[in-house]
């Protein structure tokens, strides 16, 4: 799910579908580091001296899966809910995924979305609006050199931030790499809008979709230009908070947090390479890279044995601003070298809804004048022969005319302010 962060929007969630569908039941426990070649990538690097900041539902530190490897920073929906039993559930078991991946690297929980459990989490109460920005400065300034964020708005609009984006392009100009899970909206039949999500959408961020064993897309996964790559997604094996034990999971959520494991071994291995750099060594190793590029799961299944290899070629570049020509432009030829747009289909339903909506308005309008034009023959005719609306029918109005009357919504136009002459609200 998600959690929006943002006073204009107060709808950001966890990016974990709930449930797990049959489809996915089958699937062999583990079966995610396997898909990823993970096991071949860990011996070149397990992630040691690296630092995974999780923004997140926060973490339970003292679970097995995380115990000795996990420290918690500030809450900043600026609660004390530590206590509680729904508390860390997500961080939790994104954190868990983190470190199966990178078993030497240490995850630092940051709390800024609540968990779907949490009593405040229906009422939509953030009480700090700027609680992503300010864990990503937080993570930046305190040792992260990863930042994964399973989480995002549920709008197709509304969810951008100014501050969210200025915090993500300052980690970025630190050398931080930050990942963001592209979102669980895209499965219409299930009820998914395909909406754009933030803060998968912002420039610089890699933005992860889930797959399933096949390496196809997972049906609940977005679909979006500025999707990056892939990761397993389906019948994840996460730490449960409830208890010291594991659990089957699924979402992009997941699929992001394996991700940043991938990333913190290169980082790991190679701690000069550039955020853009271990981005494109993600891209041009994943599963179809060689095929190309597709909306639903970027350039395919990362593939973090291929990743490491990839980043022993490359000569570190200087790290360098979202905002600087050529870097990180996810809505328009990409800094990895995609097309600006991508031929998605027709969705014939939509296409025969908005053909009989406009020809539904057409009718209306050519109806209205129509009635229109045919009341003023009317009355032309009443003027002039005595007929209804006519002097000789109606001789009582013409004795005593009536004084024209006020438009009626005349006094309301001129008191109310147009409201987009007023200037735009500044952002959170």
């Amino acid at each position: 799910m998600i959690k929006r962060i943002s006073t204009s929007v107060l709808a950001t969630t966890v990016l974990t579908v709930a449930g797990v569908s049959a489809a996915s039941a089958d699937t062999a426990r583990g079966w995610e580091r396997a898909a990823m070649s993970v096991p071949a990538a860990q011996t070149i690097s397990k992630g040691e001296g690296v630092t995974v900041a999780v923004l997140d539902t926060g973490i339970r530190t003292d679970h097995p899966a995380l115990k000795g490897r996990a420290t918690e920073g500030p809450d900043y929906l600026k609660e004390n809910d530590k206590s509680e039993a729904w508390y860390g559930e997500h961080g939790t078991a994104m954190a868990s995924s983190v470190l199966d991946v990178a078993p030497e690297s240490k995850v630092l929980g940051l709390r800024v979305i609540r968990d779907n459990d949490d009593p405040d989490y229906q009422g939509g109460s953030l009480n700090n609006p700027d609680a992503l920005s300010q864990a990503i400065i937080y993570a930046t300034d305190h040792g992260a050199d990863v930042i994964s964020m399973s989480l995002g708005s549920r709008t197709s609009w509304g969810g951008y931030s100014e501050k969210d984006l200025t915090a993500i392009d300052y980690a970025l100009s630190k050398g931080v790499v930050v990942l963001g899970a592209v979102g669980n909206l895209g499965d219409k039949n299930d009820g998914g809008d395909n909406g754009i999500s933030y803060p998968s959408a912002y420039p610089g961020v890699i933005t992860v979709a889930a797959s399933v064993p096949d390496g196809s897309r997972a049906s609940f996964s977005s679909v979006h230009s500025y999707v990056d790559i892939a990761a397993p997604g389906v019948s994840i094996y996460e730490a449960d908070h409830r208890s010291s034990g594991r659990k089957s999971g699924e979402g992009t959520s997941a699929a992001c947090a394996l991700a940043a494991g991938v990333s913190a071994l290169i980082v790991s291995k190679y701690p000069d390479l550039a955020p853009r750099q271990v981005e494109q060594v993600l891209e041009k190793t994943a599963s179809h890279a060689s095929r190309g590029y597709s909306a639903e799961t970027g350039y395919g299944v990362i593939n973090a044995q291929a990743a490491l290899q990839a980043a022993a070629k490359l000569t570190p570049e200087k790290t360098v601003l979202t905002g600087e020509t050529g870097v990180g432009l996810h809505f328009g030829p990409g800094d990895d070298g995609t097309p600006k747009t991508f031929d998605q289909g027709v969705d014939s339903a939509n296409v025969g809804i908005a053909v009989f909506g406009a020809f539904a308005t057409l009718f209306s309008i050519l109806g209205g004048l129509w009635l229109f034009k045919s009341g003023r023959r009317l009355q032309r005719q009443g003027a002039n022969y005595g007929g209804p609306g006519g002097s000789v029918a109606y001789p009582q109005y013409s004795a005593h005319p009536v004084p024209p009357q006020q438009y009626p919504y005349q006094q309301a136009a001129q008191s109310t302010q147009n409201p987009y002459q007023q200037p735009n609200p500044p952002h959170e």
